[in-house]
């Protein structure tokens, strides 16, 4: 979702640009998780705040960002290419 947040803020930027974005998104929310303050503590008890910051630090939410940005740049890859009958592995660009 992060990857496709990305692609609608910033439809013309290449794909590895919208998947460096959500891959630095992902991992600053993860480590984020070791700043704690008050305010962001009483958020994170939140449901909203659980959803969107999470509670705890996980090496494996690592892994699994890094497999979801992936999943997210194929496809869009393969969308676009259906989309325009050809592969558009650097750029977003409407033509």
């Amino acid at each position: 979702m992060v990857y496709f947040g990305w692609g609608l803020v910033f439809p013309k930027k290449p794909m590895i640009q919208i998947l460096f974005l959500t891959l630095a998104t992902s991992l600053g929310v993860e480590f984020g998780k070791f700043y704690r303050v008050p305010w962001l503590n009483d958020f994170r008890e939140t449901t909203i705040g659980h959803l969107l910051l999470g509670a705890s630090f996980s090496w494996q939410n690592l892994f699994a960002y890094a497999v979801g940005a992936s999943i997210g740049g194929v496809l869009d890859c393969w969308f676009l290419s259906q989309r325009n009958n050809g592969p558009q592995l650097t750029s977003r660009n409407d033509s």
